[in-house]
């Protein structure tokens, strides 16, 4: 019991503290209890008066707003992960299953999102709005979510982070809340950073060097600011650590089971030294036979055949441990290396005492590059005749035979994969200050386009290669140069029949290059006016009002789009699910535009001030009309409240409703495809099925309803000390979701094939039929405002500041309660609580119950030692109320506590240069055990959005102002 209230304390408390004050995202000032934001002791640390914290348009000094915030200074957050600051934003107990180059090549170089894209709530990175200074960054991926490893760093000040709905102050996408990267735009003088990283296992080498200034000019009139950055990581291979090489896989635990792995007569558990039977990595089965001596045998090399050794039997058919069969080894990217690189630049001059005008451009550069699993042969037909044919297989064949063959071409290695992202940012802008009001006038245009390169098998040339044959001449060749000459004037014949072959060289005739190039533009018009229209006894009553114009445009190309038919002509034994041009990766192109305009207003209402029981009294109301050219208008609104009743106590409430827009991509895409590893509830086969996706362009806004209420607590008798708890409930209403390929097959094999899910899924033979020769073809998975999701919890945020002997102690606390991550995929499907479990797979998911991120920060004179803790609560594997696809019989896993620190001394000369070393994961905390659903090896068997795989990490390094 004691080690357990020891546990819950470690957590209770950090950071914080901008439990009230949310203000203005460009132009207003509060002197609210966001000064506690800033460390007591940071020299460097703004004034309460220069602080402008994210939430509203219409505060004004001394007003706390309903809607929390965290402020976190990048001074703690460079001392817990000196990295990046969005590594460090996402141990934030607020944030969870983020994408970042942890779980980017987790993916298989898909065409999913990648980079690293902050998710608040959990509800999807496209739900949280990200800010530069108060303005909307513009999509970066072509999914519509921003990558921010394109956002310039080193002048950033702190981060804003705004955990409720503000639809209505911001606009489209602001439901789970906003993240906004605010600048330091009064610096002044010449800072900058040098720092060398590496894991404590000799990987993860890393660097980070950057410079930046800030200088006034024309007698303080006008500022200019600058910057340039650079971050380089080589990332992990899977090999490299625990578990790694281990050919795990999540498996039914019961062999010989009547039922499918995850029901309840036969749970999944973990096992390692697993093998897919219907498939090989470099070897080559032969799954099926017209001659059936042939059935079941596996390549030797030199191309002779035996019997499979089919190994120990698991609960899941195909999948037994040991034995012949297929396995995904380590030597792909466990971490994606990264590289970004950044460039800022600003200058505002005062043109006149009430005219000021500013403009602003960044251009960043984000890179990153990984290794998947190997080329395949998956499902290819061979005939007789073939010229590689071993003598003794060919003799067990007749004229017309033919064999179905599956194997992974180990001879090539991994899929290498390359993708990039250049992003512009460029925004100008004027502010008056007309007798009281000010007025603002803001445009920004975005850019972004990113490239993805992925070097694979192209589907047609390795069809034709497959197919050697005997010329007249006696010579092997290609038959497609006999039957059809002049369609495939290169083919060189390819032999695949046993582990050495084919070679390198003769790969390179089939190999080609996937590629996409995706480019997001915006062009945003907003202009506002703030001031007071009439007073009140408690004070000024406050509006503000504006319009905003933003058009968008996505412009998607590939060379790999499923919509353009591919010519297969002469070739044979290419089997349906693999009729595409690439046999990985084909991206399908996408080309959309929309306009929205919009209107908004907002009010503060003071009732009381300074009464008995009512030292302040406020309300704050927000309204936004939004008309969308693709689908209509709609409306958002904001409601809130703040009462102090004394001084040291302040209550807050707030209701929203706020929405999120379609992406260009989900309103526009074409067909997507990938071939994506599944085992096959109906027929209990595994293999790879062909998955393919689209837009629609009928989709809506989705709705979100958020209810905030929450207490303040900054006692008079305890200087220094603030506490704050919220309670928050979100629901999103239509919520724009793609049904997961195992939804749809489990939801059409729950109704016995009734189900109109059913339509989507393409089997050679009738639903009744469950041999595995009826193992589906292809999965359409279609885009719908279908999805429901409710999410509610508690957060907590506390920070105490006192004198320890000569230095300064800082104490601070985040923690998140999640009450409840309810979903439904759909309006027939069941409600699903996530709250306190997790899965891996390539759509994992994990939401602890409790998280939390204690730090401790002490100076004295120049040295400051820093210590931060961080705890994920206890995660039960599968088991859902509602799910009977999601049984496991595995222990839950307990709690996790990861333990960062650094230490670091100023010296008092020229320059301040501060001498930096940090240890992150300190203790060497492994992952847990959590092994996927998917091929042996496919995943890292661990919640890879949830915790540390890395290890202990350590980083040195100088950072120094002039």
């Amino acid at each position: 019991m004691m080690m357990k209230r020891f546990q819950i304390g470690r957590v209770a408390l950090l950071s914080g503290c901008a439990f009230a004050g949310i203000v203005a995202p460009a132009h207003a000032q509060s002197a609210a209890t966001a000064a506690n934001a800033t460390p007591a002791a940071d020299a460097a640390a703004p004034s309460a008066q220069d602080i402008i914290v994210t939430g509203t348009r219409v505060v004004r000094d001394g007003y706390n707003q309903p809607t929390p915030v965290t402020v976190a200074p990048t001074t703690e957050l460079e001392k817990a992960t000196p990295t990046n600051l969005a590594d460090a934003i996402n141990k934030l107990p607020q944030f969870a299953n983020s994408v970042s180059p942890q779980s980017n090549s987790q993916l298989q170089g898909n065409s999913g999102e990648h980079g690293n894209l902050l998710n608040l709530r959990g509800v999807g990175p496209t739900r949280a709005l990200i800010l530069l200074d108060g303005i909307r960054v513009p999509p970066t991926t072509f999914r519509g979510a921003v990558d921010v490893n394109t956002i310039p760093q080193l002048l950033i000040q702190r981060v804003d982070v705004v955990t409720g709905g503000v639809s209505a102050v911001y606009g489209s996408d602001a439901v789970s809340g906003v993240v906004n990267f605010v600048l330091d735009k009064k610096f002044e003088g010449i800072k900058g950073v040098a720092q060398r990283g590496v894991s404590t296992r000799g990987d993860l080498g890393n660097y980070r060097i950057g410079i930046a200034g800030g200088m006034s000019f024309a007698g303080d009139r006008g500022h200019v600011l600058a910057s340039i950055e650079r971050f380089d990581s080589d990332g992990i291979k899977r090999s490299a650590r625990v578990y790694g090489d281990d050919a795990y896989a999540a498996v039914g635990s019961v062999p010989g089971a009547t039922v499918a792995p995850g029901r309840a007569g036969n749970p999944f558990t973990f096992l390692p030294n697993l093998r897919f039977t219907t498939n090989d990595y470099n070897n080559g089965i032969i799954t099926s036979s017209t001659a059936p001596s042939l059935t079941n045998s596996i390549f030797l090399p030199g191309g002779a055949v035996r019997p499979i050794q089919r190994g120990t039997p698991t609960g899941t058919p195909g999948t037994n441990v040991g034995g012949d069969g297929l396995y995904i080894p380590g030597f792909n990217q466990l971490i994606a290396p990264l590289t970004t690189t950044q460039g800022f630049g600003r200058i505002a001059y005062d043109m006149t005492d009430t005219l000021t005008a500013h403009v602003q451009g960044s251009y960043s550069r984000s890179v990153t590059s990984y290794d998947t699993q190997a080329q395949s042969v998956l499902g290819f037909r061979f005939f007789s005749g073939n010229a590689f044919l071993n003598p003794a297989v060919q003799a067990q064949m007749g004229p017309n035979d033919s064999f179905a063959m599956f194997r992974f071409i180990a001879e090539q290695g991994p899929i290498p994969t390359r993708e990039s992202t250049d992003a512009y940012l460029i925004n100008s802008g004027l502010e008056w200050n007309l007798g009281g009001w000010n007025v603002t006038a803001d445009y920004t245009h975005g850019k972004s386009v990113t490239k993805f390169a992925q070097t694979q098998v192209e589907v047609p040339k390795l069809a034709a290669a497959l197919d050697a044959v005997r010329a007249p001449n006696g010579s092997i060749v290609c038959r497609v140069t006999l039957t059809n000459p002049g369609l495939y004037p290169n083919c060189m014949p390819l032999n695949v029949f046993g582990a050495g072959t084919p070679s390198a060289a003769d790969l390179q005739t089939v190999l080609g290059v996937s590629r996409y190039r995706a480019m997001n533009i915006t062009d945003d018009f907003v202009v506002s006016a703030r001031g007071d229209i009439f007073e009140l006894p408690a004070g000024p009553v406050t509006v503000a009002i504006g319009a905003q114009y933003r058009r968008q445009k996505l412009d998607l190309t590939s060379n790999s789009d499923p919509a353009v038919p591919v010519d297969f002509t002469g070739l044979r034994g290419v089997p349906a699910n693999r009729q595409t041009r690439f046999n990985n990766t084909n991206v399908g192109s996408a080309f959309g535009k929309l306009n929205v305009k919009e209107f908004f207003a907002e009010t503060l209402i003071p009732i009381f001030k300074d009464q008995p029981l009512a030292e302040e009294l406020s309300f704050n109301g927000a309204f936004r009309y939004t008309d969308y050219s693709t689908s209509g208008s709609v409306k958002t609104w904001k409601l809130g409240a703040v009462y102090k009743p004394i001084q040291d106590i302040t209550l807050r409430v707030t209701r929203s409703r706020d929405i999120r827009a379609p992406s260009l991509f989900e309103l526009f895409a074409g067909v997507q495809t990938q071939p994506v590893n599944f085992n096959d509830p109906h027929t209990g086969t595994p293999g790879s099925i062909r998955q393919f996706s689209g837009g629609n362009p009928n989709l809506d806004p989705e709705t979100g309803d958020t209810f905030a209420a929450g207490v303040v607590l900054s006692p008079s008798f305890l200087p220094g000390f603030d506490i704050s708890v919220d309670y928050y409930d979100l629901k999103i209403k239509g919520a724009i979701a793609t049904q997961g390929l195992n939804d749809v097959v489990n939801e059409c094999e729950t109704s016995n094939g009734t189900s109109p899910t059913c339509a989507l899924i393409e089997r050679p033979l009738p639903f009744s039929d469950r041999t595995a020769a009826n193992y589906p073809i292809s999965v359409s998975l279609i885009t719908q405002n279908i999805s429901f999701l409710r999410t509610s919890g508690l957060d907590i945020t506390m920070s105490y500041r006192t004198k320890l002997g000569e230095g300064d102690l800082t104490l601070r606390a985040f923690a998140n309660y999640l009450d409840r991550y309810k979903t439904q995929t759909n309006s027939i499907a069941p409600v699903i609580d996530y709250a306190g479990h997790g899965v891996n797979s390539q759509t994992g998911y994990a939401y602890p119950k409790f998280r939390g991120t204690l730090s401790a920060n002490y100076t004295n004179g120049g040295l400051t030692l820093f210590v931060q803790e961080q705890m994920i609560g206890k995660v039960t594997i599968g088991n859902l109320k509602n799910d009977p696809t999601s049984f496991y019989a595995v222990p839950a896993i307990k709690p996790v506590f990861y333990t960062d620190a650094t230490a670091s001394y100023k010296f008092d000369v020229r320059g301040e240069p501060e001498l930096f070393v940090t240890a992150t994961n300190l203790l060497d905390r492994k992952p847990p055990l959590v092994a996927a659903a998917a091929a042996p090896g496919l995943l890292y068997p661990t919640l890879f959005t949830l915790y540390n795989v890395a290890g202990r990490t350590l980083t040195a390094g100088v950072r120094f102002k002039f």
